[in-house]
């Protein structure tokens, strides 16, 4: 009985050895120019150029990797704590303000912020979204709505949640309309139709399972996170299913953001470490961020298959040649018996 328990814990142990993996890859860094600063959002825009916000500075920064330098711009709100950032079709940086209840445009040919007052007092805003129609939408985090901002006419519509205390983050537009949002505290997937204001919920099959961040594939599929068990999530429209998938180094996934080949991108701030889903592979990659507190928090893929990210602790902007990822397998286990022992395992064997 020693020798068949042997056999069995020899199996289990080779199969998790063939799973794990090292990475190899360049990964670069760029110091941002401000004190202690919290970058946590990132976006690109169509010239390849990166937009990241400071919460703690109150600050917008636009970095050109061609000549790799640094821009920055006061947000005209004091402590406003913008917690997330994104880009129109038409080249204009919107945001969205949490501390100061408000939807920030800034337009980069003349230099100039608009800021514009939610509805809903005290809504905490967390994540924002562009449609195709050029309308922004957000998630109220504190007012339990989905809001939208339509730069036409400067006016505002909020979508109260089904769900009470659903605490909504993680928010998407598509490209047929619908828009998407995960409930953190409702443990749904939320769907909202613009032509009719309907919102429908879909509850995510792992309890409890703290969902944040949100994107979507060209296929149409809506990827989030699952932190407390360490899982991606996929949900198809058209099946109305969900699929998950174990992150193999049992971390924490943070920011989404998908390449141009279809792979899912993730932030691992716990585990510091950037990794890669590929749906066609069906193979996760991840990279360790060597040196200091380096602490992934939000990510972004450029037109140029780069993929940037935001780094807090080191108040760094990292960046990794998404072309240029090699994976090294981990060796197998070998383990050396004895004449005796190999008798024995081959009378215990079936």
């Amino acid at each position: 009985m020693k020798y068949r328990n042997m056999i069995i814990g020899i199996g289990l142990f080779t199969a998790a050895a063939v799973q794990a993996h090292a990475e190899e890859s360049k990964v670069k860094y760029y110091s941002i120019p401000s004190s202690n600063g919290v970058p946590v959002a990132i976006t690109s825009d169509l010239s390849g150029r990166v937009w990241l916000v400071d919460f703690r500075n109150n600050l917008i920064f636009i970095f050109n990797p061609k000549d790799e330098q640094f821009t920055k711009y006061e947000i005209p709100t004091s402590r406003s704590s913008a917690t997330d950032i994104t880009v129109d079709h038409k080249g204009r940086i919107w945001f969205v303000e949490e501390d100061g209840n408000q939807i920030g445009r800034f337009d980069l040919e003349t230099k100039t912020f608009e800021e514009y007052d939610i509805p809903s007092p005290k809504s905490q805003s967390m994540r924002l979204a562009v449609d195709k129609d050029g309308r922004v939408w957000f998630t109220e985090f504190a007012a339990n709505k989905i809001g939208v901002f339509n730069p036409g006419d400067k006016s505002f519509r909020e979508y109260p949640i089904l769900t009470p205390t659903s605490q909504p983050t993680g928010i998407v537009a598509t490209q047929k309309g619908a828009v998407w949002f995960i409930e953190s505290q409702g443990n749904k997937l939320g769907k909202l139709t613009p032509e009719t204001g309907k919102i429908k919920e879909y509850i995510i099959p792992k309890q409890f399972c703290a969902p944040t961040e949100l994107t979507v594939d060209g296929q149409g599929q809506l990827w989030f996170s699952a932190r407390k068990d360490r899982k991606l999530l996929k949900f198809d429209p058209r099946s109305e299913r969900f699929e998950e998938f174990d992150l193999p180094g049992k971390g924490v996934p943070e920011g989404l953001a998908v390449d141009s080949a279809g792979n899912i991108w993730y932030c691992d701030k716990y585990k510091k470490r950037v990794g890669r889903y590929s749906p066609k592979d069906k193979g996760f990659i991840e990279i360790d961020l060597v040196g200091g507190d380096r602490a992934p928090v939000d990510i972004t893929v450029s037109n140029s298959n780069r993929v940037w990210f935001t780094v807090i602790g080191t108040n760094e902007l990292g960046v990794i040649d998404g072309n240029g990822i090699v994976k090294v397998e981990s060796p197998k286990m070998s383990i050396s018996i004895d004449e005796t022992e190999k008798n024995m395992l081959k009378q215990l064997s079936p």
